[in-house]
């Protein structure tokens, strides 16, 4: 059984696609299953795909070299916000299982395969009014594919007071928000430590440094069991939509929260009905940095960090991946 996997990432798309579609590869792998990657990107991405399968291509443009790339395989994932309706169709329509990952949209347009959407609690508010008879709907957090490390079941430990604050705004920090969150957090909290979260896509790690004090460090191109690391010794995150947010509360880090793209506004806003976190906005607003400090103060109750703690674990007890792995491939071996 083969699977191929296409989707995207780089400097200006970050690298969250990529990183979840690794974690669902190893699970696959993992039960037998063959797995290439498809990787629509720039140079950026070469050292996370290390190790992996892949062929760097612009496969959206021509669809033709596509289809005789993906033509052999038992089941193609998707996971691509710059493909069109039309393309996914085209992939679809070719009597190949497909995997989409509909989780901004819900466009609901593939016609045999799976609907994958691990928006938290997407399961209970799901916009897929129409269900389709050769489609199957993996829906809600259960099925959020993380990182190995992040399946280790470590013990939390939450402090009274706030003494490190982790700042993470993706693999490339699109938005360039590190350096006025960190300013904001050196002239007013000089004695708590930050850990800032460093990727390879940063550009403004000049700009970074330059607002450093001496409880600043910069944790640079981490790797998964590094991030657990450095979120098992926060007491706090800043961080913006994705995946991070999902790692956090697995983890079980109290969040706040700042929308840097479309595509995070589901993620954000369901963490944030889930308790989870708390949503300040988005990066462009004026009174951004007003709003995080009057945030912070509010979180120095550590009732309230304890609770929101505790909903994120509630909702990230299971292995996701392993968990779409499994389900794909009974599914698969039910119809033929």
């Amino acid at each position: 059984m083969l699977l191929t996997i296409l989707t995207e990432g780089g400097y200006n798309l970050g690298f969250g696609h990529i990183t979840r579609c690794i974690s669902i590869s190893h699970a696959f792998q993992l039960k037998g299953v063959e797995v290439k990657f498809l990787v629509n990107g720039d140079k950026s991405v070469n050292k996370i795909l290390r190790g992996v399968n892949y062929k760097s291509i612009n496969w959206i443009k021509d669809f033709e070299k596509t289809k005789s790339l993906i033509i052999d395989s038992s089941i193609i994932l998707i996971d691509s916000i710059t493909i069109s309706s039309d393309q996914v169709l085209k992939i679809s329509n070719l009597n190949i299982p497909v995997i989409h990952i509909d989780d901004e949209k819900q466009h609901n347009i593939i016609n045999n395969g799976f609907i994958l959407d691990w928006t938290v609690k997407r399961d209970y508010e799901s916009k897929f009014t129409i269900i389709k008879h050769g489609v199957e709907y993996l829906l809600g957090s259960k099925y959020t594919p993380l990182r190995q490390d992040f399946y280790k079941e470590d013990i939390y430990i939450l402090n009274q007071n706030i003494r490190k604050i982790m700042l993470a705004f993706g693999g490339s920090d699109v938005k360039n928000i590190t350096p006025r969150v960190l300013k904001t957090l050196v002239d007013n909290y000089p004695n708590i430590k930050k850990e800032v979260i460093i990727g390879g896509g940063f550009r403004n790690l000049t700009i970074i440094e330059e607002n450093m004090d001496k409880n600043t460090n910069l944790v640079i191109g981490a790797n998964s069991k590094k991030m657990v690391e450095t979120m098992q010794q926060s007491d706090l995150a800043i961080a913006s939509g994705g995946q991070t947010l999902y790692e956090l509360a697995k983890v079980g880090v109290p969040t706040i929260a700042i929308i840097l793209v479309d595509n995070a506004i589901a993620d954000t806003v369901g963490w944030e009905k889930a308790g989870f976190l708390r949503n300040i906005g988005w990066y462009h607003e004026k009174d951004l940095m007003c709003k995080l400090i009057i945030e912070l103060k509010n979180l120095k109750d550590y009732l309230i960090r304890k609770k929101m703690s505790e909903n994120g674990q509630k909702l990230m007890k299971s292995n996701g991946a392993n968990l779409i792995a499994s389900k794909v491939i009974r599914k698969l071996n039910e119809n033929f």
